[in-house]
């Protein structure tokens, strides 16, 4: 393009912009009992038949597990144990939509970390392959032997032992399995566990041209990229009578656009500005030393959503031709 940027530019601002909202706080959802005792063959369920500082129903919707606990007391360390969800399935039955890893527990406070996705109301249950820790609590919700991932099963509820589990919930504010706040760097986007991509649009040349503004645009991130903006004037009343003309003027304010491209990282793309007639006719009429200045926010929106924006001040040169001398 003919004419770079620092021709003609008089003035480049940025900014930046986050749309989506932030991460939630987690939350904890289970019994925070401690184990007195272990049963062969029994899986838990962790139902919320009594208030308790810890809701044994998970809230949030959609979330994610990201750390789990059981609690052992003394003279029962080493047992392994496995975290269920279960989901309410009607007519006193659940059904186990996700579990954990198979982890040995040692006497006292131990948390194995997880990434299990999650829904609000889910319940969470214990499972040991040998033994199933219990903390003699009631009433119970109980099942006697393993349960697989898609099996609905109808629990008893006779008895007083609860499954000695909590686990942490955080929040998964796009839905991509990835707790918000300790493991999805970029909790806006699905596309992104990392940090999120910043946009940074990088103008290249600007280019004025008969019909039209030129604006080369290259990005570091998939992005769309617009143009938006305007070029003002004031129409001054002409002088009746040899009187002075007036101070006065009309304002005119003419709109300009260009529509969104998708520009990949590693090439550019030129956005084409028309100058709408009005704009043309007005620098017909100016002679080549005067110009009128238009205002164009370059705008740039990736996958996130962030959005960057570039403001550039163009001069427009008058047009008009010097008449020949009489």
């Amino acid at each position: 393009m003919r004419k770079r940027l620092g021709a003609a530019i008089a003035a480049i601002s940025t900014a930046l912009l986050l749309l989506a909202p932030g991460a939630q706080a987690s939350t904890e959802a289970g019994w925070n009992c401690t184990a007195n005792g272990s049963k062969a063959g029994w899986t838990l369920l962790a139902t919320p038949q009594e208030p308790l500082p810890v809701s044994p129903l998970v809230k949030e919707s959609p979330g994610v597990i990201v750390g789990w606990v059981v609690r052992v007391g003394p003279g029962l360390g080493q047992f392994a144990q496995q975290l269920g969800v279960f989901r309410e399935s009607g007519g006193g039955q659940y059904t186990k939509v996700a579990e954990s890893a198979v982890e040995t527990f040692p006497e006292g406070f131990t948390q194995y970390p997880a990434r299990i996705p999650v829904q609000k109301g889910d319940l969470l249950g214990l499972h040991g392959p040998t033994e199933t820790l219990y903390c003699h609590v009631g009433p119970s919700a109980l099942f006697e032997g393993g349960i697989a991932v898609g099996e609905t099963k109808a629990f008893v509820t006779e008895g007083a032992f609860k499954p000695p589990v909590s686990a942490v919930v955080e929040g998964d504010l796009d839905g991509d399995g990835y707790g918000d706040q300790s493991q999805d760097g970029c909790p806006t986007s699905a596309l992104f566990q990392t940090e999120c991509p910043i946009v940074a649009l990088d103008i290249d040349a600007v280019e004025v041209r008969h019909r039209a503004i030129l604006v080369e645009v290259g990005v570091n991130s998939e992005t769309s990229v617009e143009a938006l903006g305007e070029v003002r004037w004031t129409v001054r009343p002409k002088a009746r009578g040899g009187a002075k003309p007036s101070s006065k003027g009309r304002r005119v304010r003419v709109g300009l656009s260009a529509p969104a491209r998708t520009v990949l990282p590693g090439t550019t793309a030129v956005l084409r500005v028309p100058l709408p007639r009005s704009v043309r006719q007005r620098l017909d009429r100016l002679a080549p030393q005067r110009a009128l200045r238009a205002r164009i926010d370059v705008k740039g929106t990736n996958l996130v959503p962030y959005v960057g924006t570039q403001e550039l001040k163009v001069e427009l040169p008058g047009r008009a031709q010097p008449q020949p001398p009489r």
